[in-house]
């Protein structure tokens, strides 16, 4: 395929194909617009697997290099020369070059998109607009496709020791709309919310706007302060992220997790876990959540938006026994359903094992991006700055400390 030939000790296979094709676009010698051959026939050219041809062409896809038209083929994206955003060089993550040109987005909510396994997901949703019944096209289970549920039953086991059934699930359009449902659904029984302060602001808006009255919380160093929650007041919702508070980025300690569950248990509070960040710890081993230490009190919410894309819009709760028929039916009264095609999809995409394998690849890749963050810092400020919060997730916080004060970024 264009001249390429595997070379004994060059590296895998994977690596010297998208060096090589990487390197004849930008170099010209590859011209924008040109139509690369269909994965089966290169593997077939070159003497390969075809799942390294489909790896390669994902990656300069995600990268900006090459483009993808439904039912036309894979081409050289117009652009592909410029490339105004760089991929992170390798050695960033163990050492610090000099200056250079590069852009770099701040946006903590959203992830690398470049990264986004675009030619897998278009062949899973082929895959369930050619296969799947027609009622795939209706409303559906108000729960949520059961695939889909049956998956993330057996993922959540697997990566976080949570132990439910598919029926403890229900599927939403993300974290928003999963407290929009929990603070509507149980809005006759709580008007109070206890919210970490700082937190991001749709939080605090879902239950204003639904009329709860709202108690900022403090979050330091371990987390929210439980301890500021008093403990005669009016049964509500704890909302916490335990596992990467936004944007303090500190974990919630094991002390404190201990008293928010004894407080909720002894108050009539229920705990919504905002698993945020929770897929990428880049030091240690993973944290559990806090659903582990009382089931029956802690609703688990979880989201596709900061692993794969915001713009699936999917997320899910495990919702306790107790509350679940309320939750199901004013999400029935409210129409609250994200798209079918999307779930059968993203069930296909699980099953098959990709979900994880792209956590894996993004988790990486983050960490070199906090690597490369903490030595321009460094580099930069000198002992001036430092990266405050746990080594995990998208986001750090930076304080520097000036003549002025303590400036946070």
């Amino acid at each position: 395929m264009f001249g390429f030939a595997p070379a004994t000790g060059a590296g895998s296979i994977t690596k010297q194909l998208y060096n090589y094709l990487r390197d004849q676009i930008e170099n010209g010698l590859l011209a924008p617009g040109l139509q690369l051959p269909p994965t089966r026939r290169a593997a077939q050219e070159l003497g390969i697997a075809r799942n390294i041809v489909i790896e390669v062409y994902e990656q300069l896809t995600a990268e900006g290099y090459l483009c993808t038209h439904i039912g036309s083929g894979t081409y050289i994206a117009e652009d592909a020369q410029k490339q105004p955003i760089q991929q992170l060089a390798p050695e960033a993550a163990t050492s610090v070059q000099e200056p250079e040109t590069r852009d770099i987005d701040f946006d903590a909510g959203t992830p690398d998109l470049r990264h986004f396994p675009r030619m897998l997901w278009s062949k899973y949703v082929r895959e369930t607009m050619s296969y799947e019944l027609d009622n795939i096209f209706d409303y559906g289970d108000c729960r949520g496709h059961k695939t889909l549920r049956e998956a993330l039953a057996r993922y959540v086991y697997r990566a976080k020791g949570i132990l439910c059934s598919a029926d403890d699930i229900i599927i939403t359009s993300g974290t928003s709309n999963s407290m929009l449902l929990l603070a509507s659904a149980l809005s006759g029984q709580f008007q109070t919310a206890y919210i970490e302060e700082p937190t991001i602001g749709f939080t605090g808006d879902i239950f204003d706007r639904l009329k709860y009255n709202i108690y900022p919380v403090p979050a330091d160093s371990e987390g929210m302060v439980v301890k500021h929650i008093p403990h005669t007041g009016p049964g509500g919702f704890i909302v916490v992220t335990p596992s990467h508070q936004y944007p303090t980025g500190s974990v919630l300690s094991m002390q404190r997790r201990q008293e928010a569950v004894t407080l909720a248990a002894a108050a009539g509070h229920y705990i919504i876990e905002d698993d945020y960040d929770s897929e990428f710890r880049h030091k240690g081993t993973p944290i559990p959540p806090l659903q582990l230490l009382d089931p029956a009190r802690v609703i688990y919410a979880g989201t596709f938006s900061k692993t794969l894309s915001p713009a699936l819009r999917i997320g899910f709760l495990i919702v306790p026994p107790k509350l679940m028929d309320q939750v199901l039916q004013t999400k029935f009264d409210m129409n609250l359903a994200p798209s079918g095609l999307t779930q059968s999809a993203l069930a296909r995409f699980m099953n098959d094992g990709h979900y994880e394998k792209h956590i894996h690849k993004m988790k990486a890749l983050y960490r070199k991006k906090r690597i490369f963050l903490e030595e321009r810092v460094r580099h930069l400020f000198k002992d001036e700055a430092q990266i405050l919060g746990d080594e995990a997730g998208r986001h750090a916080r930076t304080d520097r400390i000036s003549p002025g004060g303590v400036r946070r970024y």
